[in-house]
């Protein structure tokens, strides 16, 4: 089917004709002049139920609802729209191609859509909300972030994509921007670190990470450039809002040990940035071609520095659970002399090790990735008021991800684990 957009105002003059009493009429070709199409009485038919049904998203996007805020309600409708907005796409070819060989796979047909956007809209119509501490923006996504406090105010920094759709396709040129009081109610405010022409991080910023130091917020995150190659680069705060990228980026690549090429793909993203004493130590994304087998394999990179802008490499971890996927968004805490490696590994969900080395000597147990969260990715971890969190992205089919806040728990025996 090629591409062509068809006005709904049509949709009646189109079931007129393929209704044809005669019974001859299965299908409908479409000419602009320059193409024709085809749409089949099954396409009409359902684009018929996306119209109806966007007649209930209006509806019940302004009921007065007592226990759903309004920005939650914005949220389902807006996310109910893209499923409705991308069924439609699908019927009529326009959805774009996209750069990879993945682009659309493991999404709905367009009924499983519309199935989906109603079911939703059923829910909220109740008075409830579907999407019940889960937080993305209307018609969003979240998926890698970062959290901080700053006075009594929780600023949450995050990957901004839109519902039902992948980063391919719909590139990432900014972060997301929310805040909060109580890490339950966020208000939304404007996206940050817009992508810049004739800077290494030209496509797309993904996986922020923020700390504080000298009196400045530094965000450490992936800068991808037109080729689809990331590196770690850093931007400066004051107030967390307004923010100014270091002149030098990117700060550092997987160079010498990592498979990295600016020129294609290359795997060096998700920073992370732990304090130790006088030393800072960043965990990344990253992967390598073995020399022994010249076949690819991921591990995380480690790197070392005093002032956060000179970077000394560290070396790598092989991860054995994550050697064919990504061991993604690591996150280190130190606790009880201990470093706990958090991290995303795409068969067990969230998962950990142990070192008594911010660098070396971490173990995994070959028999159990440790798992204490499945389905879930992209975490952090942090304390407030004497108790510990855990953050994480949790997902629905057809490329819906939200953001959640969890209590994490540590064990007596050192294991941890999430209420």
């Amino acid at each position: 089917m090629k591409n062509i957009i068809i006005p709904f105002l049509l949709i009646p003059l189109f079931i007129a004709a393929c209704n044809n009493p005669s019974g001859k009429t299965d299908y409908l070709v479409i000419n602009d002049g320059e193409h024709s199409d085809t749409l089949t009485i099954e396409n009409i038919q359902t684009l018929k139920r996306i119209s109806d049904t966007r007649n209930k998203l209006i509806r019940i996007g302004r009921m007065e609802l007592e226990n759903v805020s309004l920005q939650d309600q914005k949220k389902v409708v807006g996310i109910a729209g893209e499923l409705l907005d991308r069924a439609e796409q699908k019927i009529l070819g326009s959805l774009p191609a996209g750069r990879f060989g993945w682009s659309w796979q493991g999404f709905d047909e367009p009924e499983g859509m519309i199935d989906m956007a109603e079911e939703f809209l059923d829910v909220l119509a109740t008075g409830k909300d579907p999407l019940e501490g889960k937080f993305a923006e209307p018609g969003g996504y979240v998926v890698d972030h970062a959290i901080i406090k700053k006075d009594d105010l929780w600023h949450l920094i995050y990957i901004r994509g839109i519902a039902v759709t992948n980063w391919p396709e719909y590139p990432l040129s900014n972060f997301g921007h929310a805040v909060s009081k109580d890490l339950k109610s966020w208000k939304i405010e404007k996206p940050v670190l817009n992508t810049r022409e004739n800077l290494f991080d030209s496509y797309q910023v993904w996986a922020p990470h923020i700390i504080q130091h000298d009196g400045e917020y530094w965000i450490f995150y992936t800068g991808v450039n037109d080729s689809a190659c990331q590196s770690i680069c850093i931007a400066r705060s004051e107030d967390l809002y307004h923010w100014e990228r270091y002149e030098n980026n990117p700060v550092h690549t997987s160079l010498p040990w990592g498979a990295w090429d600016k020129e294609k793909w290359s795997d060096c993203r998700d920073p992370m940035v732990l304090k130790e004493g006088d030393t800072f130590y960043c965990y990344f994304t990253a992967g390598r071609i073995v020399p022994e087998t010249g076949k690819h394999e991921y591990c995380l990179g480690i790197a070392s520095s005093q002032n956060l802008l000179e970077w000394k490499d560290e070396g790598f971890v092989r991860l054995a659970h994550t050697l064919e996927t990504p061991p993604e968004s690591p996150f280190v805490v130190k606790r009880n002399d201990e470093y706990y490696l958090f991290y995303t590994n795409y068969k067990h969900g969230i998962v950990y090790i142990k070192s008594s080395d911010p660098v070396r000597g971490w173990k995994e147990n070959p028999d159990d990735p440790q798992s204490i969260l499945q389905g879930v990715s992209a975490t952090e971890i942090f304390a407030d008021n004497g108790k510990w969190y855990i953050t994480l992205i949790s997902h629905m089919k057809n490329g819906l991800h939200f953001f959640e806040i969890r209590e994490l728990l540590w064990e007596k025996d050192g294991g941890v684990r999430v209420e």
